[in-house]
């Protein structure tokens, strides 16, 4: 594929190109730029937002870059990680990669990644634990968590329901995305911090002391340096000291009954309080369905 589209591909897939951007970019001239574009079916000029677009959210081809920036804290390994950053550097084949030929969760992700960079709204079919729902979004981030992706999204106010509510949902949940909109005004893209159960508030936090068993798998991992921890201090005997800031106590819960007895939360409070009479009932739930076993 001739370079020059290669690089209108790459740029597109970051935000809308205005033609005289593109004219810089390329170094040639607007006609040029024209010409060029006609020989691609799946890019257009919307007048509304006075740029170039991708005509479907899923474009038949992707970048080699633009592929690895994506999916890349996907590889858990960072030798491994760095391995790849490096063939993406020095490749100097072909570097697109035909998306037809990817998984359906890759699909959504390419999806909703140029949805949320060219402020796209959404209307998606979700399947929750309530049944299949559909919804009108705006995107705003996609995390990943380790082991799986969520979007993070807000109800735009064709939803009718908590209009501007933010929300996290489960890109495997997701069956389809629609477009309805291209806003030119605005950015719906964040750079908040977020994980699994939406965007993180550090007005929410617990400080916890972690044991040395679990201390050293927090560090192992490098958990630690994720957004929600926040290390305050390292004892002598491999104790750890850490803030946790948290969307939900759900995630304080599920933690502690993940660890207990190895971590622990050294404060007081009414939230606290609800936190550890959580863990000890759904501890008597699971001593309850044993004995009935």
């Amino acid at each position: 594929m001739d370079k020059r589209i290669q690089q209108i591909y790459t740029e597109l897939y970051s935000q809308p190109l205005p033609k005289q951007y593109l004219s810089e970019l390329l170094n040639v001239t607007s006609k040029t730029v024209e010409n060029t574009i006609k020989t691609i079916d799946e890019i257009t000029y919307d007048k509304k937002l006075g740029a170039y677009r991708f005509i479907n959210l899923l474009p038949s081809y992707i970048p080699y870059p633009v592929f690895l920036a994506l999916f890349k804290e996907s590889i858990s390994n960072e030798l491994i990680k760095n391995d790849f950053e490096y063939l993406s550097m020095n490749s100097s084949n072909a570097t697109m990669i035909m998306t037809n030929n990817l998984s359906s969760l890759s699909k959504k992700i390419i999806r909703a990644t140029i949805a949320i960079n060219h402020n796209c709204v959404l209307e998606m079919e979700y399947k929750s634990m309530k049944g299949l729902e559909t919804k009108v979004i705006r995107p705003h981030k996609i995390v990943f968590t380790g082991s799986a992706y969520y979007l993070i999204a807000s109800y735009d106010e064709r939803n009718k329901k908590n209009i501007g509510d933010i929300r996290s949902f489960a890109l495997n949940g997701i069956l389809s995305f629609k477009s309805i909109e291209y806003l030119k005004e605005g950015t719906f893209k964040i750079t908040d911090s977020a994980n699994a159960y939406g965007l993180i508030s550090k007005d929410n936090y617990v400080r916890l002391k972690l044991e040395e068993r679990s201390a050293n798998f927090f560090k192992r991992e490098g958990l630690l340096n994720k957004d929600s921890f926040e290390f305050l201090s390292e004892e002598a005997d491999g104790t750890v000291f850490v803030k946790m800031y948290y969307n939900n106590a759900d995630e304080v819960v599920r933690l502690l009954q993940s660890w207990m007895p190895q971590i622990t939360i050294v404060e007081k409070s009414e939230i606290v309080n609800e936190i550890y009479n959580r863990v000890k009932v759904n501890y008597e739930l699971l001593n309850l369905n044993r004995e009935d076993k």
